[in-house]
């Protein structure tokens, strides 16, 4: 396909932030110093923060750092630097004065994440290496520098043990799109905000790639960057110590607090590739303030992000208006003869139009002088309109009416996201013992809006009923008399979670090497889920023949409208305490132990419990190990969800996908039942880790784990089942539909793998620091068995639960293998950036009539690059993600659509192409 001229004013929207005056140009002062050793040598690579600015720095090789224009105030000095101990320290600039503060630090071996942690431990840490499993911290600095502002992309780019596939074509996954850690499901991980449960998404994945169907996330995105001070990744099973859901890791979100100056930062970008138009446009306008409120501080924040959409899809010659006109396309997507009015390409492949507007508190007052007492609350609201496209129908197709669309149409989502939350509580000292008690309240609705579409059965026309169609055919005489439309409200979904919990620690003196760090807690979580019906003309069928002559499908076409029947609002509590104990049993020796008894008010109790150790071989050489037990009980979707939508299954005999209307239901529906389905059951796991931490000189860190992962009773969708048998059964239940799916434990699997991490710094070219940080994943995920056919199936023709797309998600849909090498360069004032990513070879396959629908894909690598310069208040980047425009290998006749979707659906990297971007960072005065 050719490519049009490029524009030339790509970068000119945030070039002109260079022309903004010297904000607020009062007098203004400068911090700087040097930091040294205990041998009194300069100490290069230091990582220097000015708490309350938004500043940070990095000293040079003659330990040297320095701060700008710096408003009067009290800030705070933070160092970090891998391999010695992190410092801290408070300087106040007055009037414009030179403010001289030097650090002297201290050796640390083995130090990788010099920052206070919260998850992996209730014990009081400083650093990941204090703990006896793996943990990642990935602060504000380094986020800011992946040239992204989605939460769950930039985690994928940071940590190779995440999984975010691009989704399209997935109806409302389009939207609201999950990530996986570990190539488990979405609802595997535990996602925490400041410590506390974050809320999951309603929406149900009934059609994802990269995960096993059937599960419901917790959306990152709706999350403003700007409040994000860091991201912690706890990369081992945590259902002990945080509670159920935690089988695959835990992640948790800490955001910004304390007073600081006002920061805006405007990010610009555009997919610019060598085959496609330039297209998928983004802008970003985030910033954040906090306020001094007395002794204590709010820190209020806000972003707006709109992102335009892609297309990669190619010319449908299938495209007809009438029989035979289609266009004539060659085998690079190229129309070589254009034979009817159809604009291509008519199929949308790639990402949907996305607009974000996303805000968040965080408050906290200690009311007293000792700071032994203090109430925070913190909390945030988003607001997300998306689009995602169906299949198209064509012009001729009985699923079309030409009156309304005489050339066909392509279906579009077009929903409405909001995602709220809040949390509340207090915490201080009484006595030995901290204690913390809150409460948080999570929302989150998904309106089901469609547009260009229409409901075959109310007939062609538009504004008037049309004519009754099939009285006497159906045996019906109540006609609803609706006219047909091409938009619908097709139902809402709705998720809230209400958490609230105490905790307490302790650290007593037991007679160990060290204090024992005693935690106790419990916590009370009522989760309430509610499926509202779709207005009549979404759902109704309005018994008039298509076009051909035969029974039309009832429903707007690409999504049916909830019915009143599938309309649901239930609500269920779960109750959980635990115990959970640290100590040095020695000087080399760390042990922790955890336990935790949960019950459910619809699925009983569970008891799970975590033993984890650290061995100190030498000061520079670290073993671990863990072994846990956890659970996760059927998420209220999972119990309650039931939909009726078109897919398209690809049928080997035409060589073309054929619509057909599917099913989605929870196991005690009339069809499920009919089908063989049982009471669900939740799902067991237990956990196994073991690696090494060595730090063979102060500037160079390497960690190994090893992770094993047994799940039992995993709950999934089972595969497409419908075979003539299949459909006659779900006649006799009272619907007509093609086929079913519904919720089940279908397996039993195991997780499998090695995290290798990296951490080098050292002084290069001139006064420069070179850093460079590695990331390596291996994980394997395998079907261990299956559940057993049930005996309503036989004799239907369904050997199995199973199909081939399912088997294929659960196992081969994420890469293997997984690599991140990161080096970084700074210099003064000048920063810079080089990424290479390595996405292993992966399998696809789209739903068919085929047990060779499956398709392979090699592995591809990608660069990403970063450069940019500080002035004064205006931090100007610029950045190439993908710089040599890789896609995956094509897609073949199985899972290509006809020709028209020419890339692997689960790309692990999309399938976008080159994207440019300019960021501008600026604080302003106070």
């Amino acid at each position: 396909m050719s490519r049009p001229s490029r524009p030339l004013a790509l970068l000119l929207p945030l070039l002109t932030t260079l022309l903004l005056p010297s904000i607020l140009q009062a007098q203004r002062g400068v911090v700087h110093g040097t930091v040294t050793d205990t041998s009194g040598a300069p100490v290069s690579g230091v990582s220097i923060v000015l708490e309350g600015t938004g500043l940070a720095t990095t000293t040079q090789v003659a330990g040297t750092y320095e701060f700008r224009n710096v408003a009067d105030g009290i800030y705070t000095l933070r160092t970090r630097r891998v391999g010695y101990n992190p410092m801290s320290a408070r300087v106040t600039v007055s009037g414009g004065a030179t403010v001289e503060r030097n650090f002297q630090v201290t050796p640390r071996p083995i130090q990788l994440a010099p920052i206070d942690v919260v998850v992996g431990s209730r014990a009081q840490h400083t650093a990941a290496e204090e703990l006896a499993v793996p943990v990642d911290v990935y602060t504000a600095e380094v986020i800011a520098r992946q040239g992204t502002t989605e939460t769950s992309q930039i985690l994928q780019a940071l940590s190779p043990s995440v999984n975010f596939p691009r989704q399209t074509v997935t109806d409302a996954t389009d939207i609201v799109r999950p990530f996986t850690l570990r190539g488990l499901s979405p609802d595997h991980s535990l996602v925490l905000v400041n410590g506390w449960r974050r809320h999951q998404t309603a929406l149900v994945n009934t059609y994802a790639y990269g995960m096993a169907a059937g599960s419901s996330g917790v959306d990152l995105n709706a999350l403003p960057a700007s409040a994000i001070d860091r991201i912690e990744v706890l990369r081992d099973g945590a259902s002990a110590q945080y509670g159920s859901d935690a089988i695959a890791g835990v992640i948790n979100v800490v955001t910004k607090e304390g007073q600081f100056a006002p920061f805006v930062n405007a990010d610009f970008g555009r997919f610019t590739t060598n085959d496609y138009p330039d297209d998928g446009s983004a802008v970003n306008l985030n910033g954040g303030l906090g306020l001094g409120l007395g002794r204590g501080s709010l820190g209020l924040f806000a972003e707006f992000r709109h992102r335009d959409p892609t297309n990669r899809a190619w010319p449908d010659p299938s495209d007809q208006i009438v029989s035979g006109d289609g266009d004539l396309v060659d085998g690079e997507g190229n129309v070589i003869q254009k034979n009817n009015p159809v604009d291509q390409p008519n199929y949308h492949w790639g990402d949907g139009l996305a607009k974000d507007i996303m805000t968040f508190a965080n408050f906290r007052m200690p009311l007293n002088d000792a700071g032994t007492f203090e109430v925070y609350s913190f909390g945030g609201y988003s607001f997300r309109e998306g689009t995602g496209n169906g299949y198209r129908r064509l012009g001729n197709d009985s699923r079309n009416w030409p009156e309304i669309y005489p050339l066909g149409f392509l279906p579009t989502f077009d929903p409405d996201v909001v995602d709220y939350s809040a949390a509340a509580g207090f915490r201080g000292l009484a006595g030995a013992w901290a204690y913390d008690f809150g409460l948080e309240f999570g929302h989150n609705d998904f309106e089901y809006n469609l547009t260009n579409t229409l409901n075959v059965s109310l007939g062609p026309c538009l504004g008037t009923p049309c004519a009754p169609g099939l009285d006497g055919i159906l045996g019906n005489s109540d006609d609803p008399g609706i006219p047909n439309q091409t938009s619908f409200f097709a139902g809402q979904l709705d998720r809230e979670e209400l958490v609230t919990g105490v905790n307490f620690s302790r650290p007593m003196n037991v007679g160990l090497a060290g204090p024992l760090n005693l935690a106790l807690g419990a916590t009370f979580r009522r989760e309430r889920y509610e499926i509202t019906a779709g207005e009549p003309a979404s759902y109704i069928q309005g018994y008039h023949l298509d076009r051909n002559g035969d029974i039309a499908p009832a429903g707007s076409q690409v999504f049916a409208g909830f019915q009143p029947a599938a309309a649901t609002d239930d609500s269920r509590t779960n109750f959980g305490v635990y115990a959970d104990a640290e100590a040095n049993l020695s000087t080399k020796l760390l042990a922790n132990v955890a336990g935790r008894f949960e019950t459910y008010s619809d699925f009983g109790e569970r008891v799970t419990g975590k033993l984890a150790l650290r061995y100190q071989v030498s000061p520079r050489f670290t073993l671990r190990g863990a072994a846990s037990t956890g659970f996760r009980a059927p998420g209220l979707s999972q119990t309650h969800y039931t939909s009726i939508a078109t897919n398209f299954i690809f049928d080997p005999g035409t060589g073309q996908p054929e619509p057909v209307d599917f099913g989605v239901f929870p196991a005690d529906h009339p069809a499920a039942i009919a089908l063989g389905a049982k009471p669900l059951e939740e799902e067991t796991s237990v956990n196994f880790s073991a690696g090494f931490a060595v730090s063979p000189a102060n500037n160079v860190t390497l960690t190994a784990d090893y992770f094993h992962i047994d799940i039992d009773n995993r709950i999934i969708l089972s595969g497409f089942l419908g075979t003539d048998s299949v459909i006659a059964i779900l006649d006799n239940a009272g619907l007509n539909i093609d086929g079913a799916q519904y919720f089940t434990n279908g397996i039993n699997s195991r997780t499998q793998g090695v995290d290798v991490t990296g951490n080098f710094q050292w002084p290069a070219w001139g006064s420069g620091v070179f850093g460079l940080t590695l990331g390596v994943n291996y994980t394997q995920n395998k079907i261990l068995e299956e559940a057993p056919l049930p005996p309503e199936l036989d004799g239907t023709g369904v050997e199995t639960l199973l199909d081939v797309v399912t088997r294929v998600a659960i196992e081969k849909e994420r890469p293997e293998w997984r690599g991140t090498v990161a080096g970084n360069y700074t210099n003064g004032r000048l920063h810079s950036l080089a990424r290479v990513s390595y996405f292993g070879g992966f399998s696809s396959a789209q739903p068919g009539y085929c047990d060779t629908c499956e398709e392979s894909y090699g592995g591809k690598t990608l660069v990403d690059a970063e450069v940019g310069y500080q002035f004064n208040q205006v931090n100007l980047s610029f950045g190439v993600r993908n710089l040599f425009d890789v896609y995956p290998d094509q897609a073949g006749v199985n899972n290509n659509n006809g020709g028209t979707f020419p890339w692997a659906a689960a790309s692990p990297f999309g399938y976008n192409g080159r994207y440019l971007y300019t960021r501008a960072e600026m604080v302003l005065g106070l």
